[in-house]
């Protein structure tokens, strides 16, 4: 018996399909970059599921699941239907597995959710030099907020060129996703 044949098939079914689900929810925060943003966010998330898939990276439930993700890589067209409900799939994939597995293993996935979200949102850059002046201020209080908040958090703050790499509305999605899964993103 594998690990996800412990849950009841929709559970299993909602476990498999967030990680691309989340993904699928900050591309699709924005239209910034047009296909060519679409087709570069698309491959990270392809990229970034599979090397999960094959990598040990000390969550063990995030791994059985990611490798789920990929052995079920034909639904992904049908998993980027309803995107707007995956703040509540995050709360109720939680609860799934906080009763079956340890605190530990339940940070790991939220972890794993959070980084395929932001692997996402970075793999192309949405502001240039078209970008309108307004926005350009916007992006740089935001900034200049984020370093203020990670300070006072005690955690480092993203460099600007990373932080540039992810617009104001994926910025947003993946606060949404971090605040269902009880996380804070800066």
């Amino acid at each position: 018996m594998s690990f996800m044949d412990q849950f009841l098939p929709d559970e299993r079914s909602l476990l498999a399909s967030l990680p691309c689900r989340v993904g699928l929810f900050v591309s699709e925060s924005d239209r910034y970059g047009g296909e060519e943003s679409q087709q570069a966010e698309m491959q990270a998330l392809s990229n970034i599921i599979v090397a999960y898939s094959q990598e040990v990276f000390g969550a063990e439930t995030a791994q059985y699941i990611i490798s789920e993700t990929v052995a079920r890589k034909q639904e992904w067209t049908e998993w980027s239907n309803d995107l707007d409900m995956v703040e509540g799939e995050c709360h109720r994939a939680v609860d799934i597995l906080s009763n079956v597995v340890d605190v530990k293993e339940v940070n790991g996935f939220k972890r794993c959710l959070m980084e395929v979200g932001e692997a996402v949102a970075l793999a192309f850059r949405e502001y240039d030099e078209t970008t309108s002046i307004v926005d350009k201020i916007k992006v740089y209080f935001a900034y200049m907020q984020s370093r203020t908040q990670a300070a006072k958090m005690g955690i480092i703050a993203k460099e600007w060129d990373q932080f540039i790499n992810i617009s104001l509305e994926e910025r947003a999605a993946l606060q949404k996703v971090a605040k269902a899964l009880d996380k804070q993103y800066i």
